[in-house]
């Protein structure tokens, strides 16, 4: 059966959905014995592993991952090791379906980031999008309650440099395969992570090591499956579907934790959703006049 590639595209951007919440419902299991500097650690070294265990077995073989773009690898790991030490902390201190609906703000805040670093023009539409954005968050976040948790700052730190990873990662999926993508991703996050788990580093046991090595397995399988959605569709078609990692984590937060997502939460997630699709539907657009225009 043949599976046109935009349907392609959107059962790997679900399968990377679910496997980010696995992935992060293992964290917040793990959390009760290890710190998030060794997690972040051990998951970067299994990581690695795992993706020259997928190099050797496809290329038959000794893995070769041949690149001329160091430099953009480079800064993708660096990026990454950071919003991935935030994200870590963040979720080992905040309830899992929270800390995920506010994780949502990351498509707009790389619209400012365009904007702001890069130069590019927004126009009242698109900045009424980025302000809805903001009122979603705000929903979610009920400042006016008195009960925002100073640890929000840490998805909020998290969001914003994964919406320049993203970027990156958009960029080199236009040479670079998914699994040269993750292998140099992985092994510049586990230099990085080495001296900070140092500090925190505990004795483990065989339990510790399998959910690490579950940890790996769901977020290398993520960010294979999520390049591969990148190179099969626009970010308009797949940005809708992110919402689903609010679902799947939803019922895992449930089923282990006992968490019950409430209504606010729910409404800001969605004005969030509807803002982020509607910005990246208003990018597409201005691409395709942008191609007409230079083809006229």
């Amino acid at each position: 059966m043949n599976i046109s590639r935009p349907l392609q595209a959107i059962l790997f951007m679900l399968a990377s959905m679910l496997c980010f919440s696995a992935m992060n419902t293992i964290i917040q299991l793990l959390a009760v014995d290890l710190h998030s500097t060794q997690m972040v650690c051990m998951r970067n070294a299994f990581s690695l592993l795992i993706i020259i265990a997928i190099a050797m077995f496809q290329q038959r073989g000794f893995p070769k991952f041949p690149t001329s773009r160091l430099s953009g690898h480079l800064w993708r790991g660096s990026i990454g090791f950071a919003a991935m030490s935030l994200w870590f902390h963040a979720i080992t201190l905040l309830p899992l379906t929270f800390a995920t609906a506010v994780s949502f703000i990351t498509p707009v805040l790389a619209t400012i980031i365009a904007i702001v670093f890069l130069g590019e023009k927004a126009g009242i539409r698109r900045w009424s999008a980025i302000l809805a954005g903001f009122v979603g968050m705000l929903v979610i976040l009920r400042p006016d309650m008195g009960g925002l948790s100073p640890d929000v700052v840490f998805v909020l730190a998290s969001s914003a440099l994964m919406a320049v990873a993203g970027t990156v990662v958009k960029s080199l999926t236009r040479t670079e395969s998914p699994e040269t993508i993750v292998f140099y991703m992985s092994a510049i996050m586990l230099a990085w992570s080495v001296l900070p788990a140092s500090f925190y580093w505990r004795e483990v046991g065989v339990g510790h090591l399998i959910y690490a090595f579950m940890i790996a397995v769901f977020s290398t399988g993520a960010h294979l499956m999520l390049a591969r959605a990148y190179m099969r569709a626009d970010v308009v078609v797949l940005m809708p579907f992110d919402f689903t990692r609010l679902i799947f984590t939803a019922i895992l937060a449930y089923i282990f934790f006992g968490e019950i997502m409430d209504t606010q939460t729910i409404t800001g997630s969605l004005i969030i959703v509807a803002s982020t699709v509607y910005i990246a539907h208003r990018e597409a657009r201005q691409i395709r006049l942008t191609t007409k225009d230079m083809l006229a």
